[in-house]
């Protein structure tokens, strides 16, 4: 199979880098190289469209985006989509989507079956996503990711204000995993813990106290956390926080 990632980016190196070391024929370019037999896009989803445009017919054309429909692949009629659900940073050399789902959707079982045999190639476990649900498991993957960062640097800001930040990642990260491993076991019925869980209207008023005169936009972010936590605690924990966290508190 002779690849082609149009896109030099975060995401298309990575794809790159997972390519050639599984021994593909892997090319990353700007435009699109001579004899390819699979074209994938990876560059920011404004110009997906654009680039397919101007890929001529022939090779099998998918793009990474786990946003854009099918139709933005137009006008090729064997297009897929290869949704890679992991965070990507700049300048690793490492193999950065090892292990990682991979959202699939084609246009015909045949191509699907190539996006499948791709993904497995670089390293990646292909999941089958329909067109009509797209794009909710890129949705999913920015709440597990992306909005899980405000919290944790809103903790790490906190920490540093109380003199032990250099010890964040001892007091942090048992934390998390603790919590992740809950959530992924337990699902949508995972308990909560904590003031907000307990009902514990003094707590609460007391950290909004604390973070009011800390950092006025840290004390949003923990009403606004905290009122996302209410429907996931009973009704009478909710209803004993709630003063805490309204615009008059």
């Amino acid at each position: 199979m002779k690849l082609t990632v149009i896109g030099p980016g975060r995401a298309g190196t990575a794809i790159h880098q997972h390519a050639c070391h599984a021994g593909l024929a892997s090319t990353l370019a700007r435009t699109v190289a001579a004899d390819s037999d699979v074209i994938l896009i990876a560059v920011p989803d404004p110009v997906v469209a654009e680039v397919a445009q101007a890929i001529p017919l022939g090779p099998l054309v998918g793009m990474l985006s786990g946003s854009l429909p099918l139709s933005s692949l137009a006008p090729h009629p064997r297009a897929f989509v290869l949704h890679p659900m992991q965070t990507i940073q700049a300048d690793r050399t490492d193999l950065q989507l090892t292990n990682c789902v991979a959202g699939i959707t084609a246009t015909d079982a045949a191509t699907a079956v190539t996006a499948n045999e791709l993904a497995l190639r670089l390293g990646m476990n292909p999941v089958p996503v329909a067109e009509d649900v797209r794009p909710l498991p890129h949705i999913a993957s920015i709440f597990a990711s992306n909005l899980i960062l405000p919290a944790l640097v809103s903790a790490m800001q906190v920490l540093a204000a109380a003199g032990i930040d250099a010890q964040r990642e001892a007091i942090l990260a048992p934390l998390v995993r603790r919590a992740l491993d809950n959530a992924l076991k337990d699902g949508v019925t995972a308990p909560a813990t904590g003031p907000v869980a307990r009902g514990d209207l003094a707590t609460v008023r007391q950290h909004r106290r604390r973070l009011s005169l800390l950092n006025p936009q840290i004390d949003r972010a923990y009403v606004l956390l905290s009122t996302a936590l209410l429907p996931l605690v009973s009704n009478d924990a909710a209803a004993s926080v709630a003063p805490a966290l309204g615009p008059e508190a």
